[in-house]
């Protein structure tokens, strides 16, 4: 396993360039069906697969059974309103992150008010302008896609992570913690890693070279140790590799830092 690689990985990810592999899915509900075939002739011009429901509950099950990347909601339906509907998507872990965009009739503020305090993401109004409703599709839908398809590999490389003998570090350009994992987290007798600077949290150890080298220093990978604190001289000394990652101006964009224990003779 390439640590350094991996962490570089993790630094630079990118979800801007990757694409959904199949059609996002839409739900669209309202009662009055001549709305919902109107969208759903928009939307499956732009290359949506549309899933129908004419009320309130069987918005609810369809969501449970197709899950919808986006949903259309509009405000009076039956059964169920669509304000009760999104408080449910809400409160729920498994829905309560899909884009919901309530249909609203013109100018009633106090409908988008009411949606808002649901949580609604957007709104659009009848008559439907087409333009601005695939506007607003295509924004929340990559927006959802950012942040699942972050979500997903923050996961998976903290799984790979989690065992390691290894500590690994992964910070920002601005020495921001980004992903830590256990071991790393016990070698630096770190328990909160939230908001923390890697510079500054460095600066109050041990450290074999003087703190100022770690940013001034133009190599990739700098070799250090990190030594007990006197108060403590019985722990074990650490061995330390920092690597700047640089994209292809040669700017800094992220921070790895690999810990390894060293047993003292």
């Amino acid at each position: 396993l390439n640590l350094c690689a991996l962490c570089a990985f993790a630094v630079n990810f990118n979800t801007d360039d990757i694409e959904y592999m199949n059609k996002p899915k839409i739900l669209v509900a309202d009662d009055i069906k001549q709305n919902v075939k109107l969208l759903k002739v928009i939307l499956t011009a732009s290359e949506y697969d549309v899933i129908e429901a004419y009320d309130g509950e069987e918005t609810l099950e369809k969501v449970q059974t197709e899950n919808p990347e986006l949903i259309l909601l509009d405000i009076m339906m039956p059964k169920l309103s669509g304000f009760e509907v999104c408080k449910k998507l809400r409160a729920n872990d498994r829905t309560k992150n899909i884009p919901v965009i309530m249909i609203t009739a013109l100018h009633e503020m106090d409908d988008r008010i009411k949606g808002i305090e649901a949580g609604a993401d957007d709104f659009i109004s009848k008559p439907f302008n087409k333009v601005e409703l695939l506007a607003r599709v295509k924004s929340l839908l990559s927006m959802r896609q950012t942040t699942t398809e972050k979500k997903e590999v923050s996961d998976v490389l903290e799984s790979i992570l989690l065992d390691l003998s290894e500590g690994i570090v992964v910070a920002d350009k601005q020495w921001e913690i980004k992903n830590i994992n256990k071991t790393a987290q016990e070698i630096l007798h770190v328990k909160d890693t939230q908001n923390i600077n890697l510079l500054t949290y460095l600066s109050q150890l041990n450290l074999s070279i003087p703190i100022e080298m770690l940013t001034s220093t133009q190599e990739n990978t700098l070799n250090f140790q990190i030594s007990p604190p006197d108060t403590q001289p019985s722990l074990t000394k650490t061995t330390a590799k920092l690597t700047k990652i640089f994209d292809e101006h040669k700017n800094i964009v992220g921070i790895t830092l690999i810990l390894k224990k060293e047993t003292l003779k």
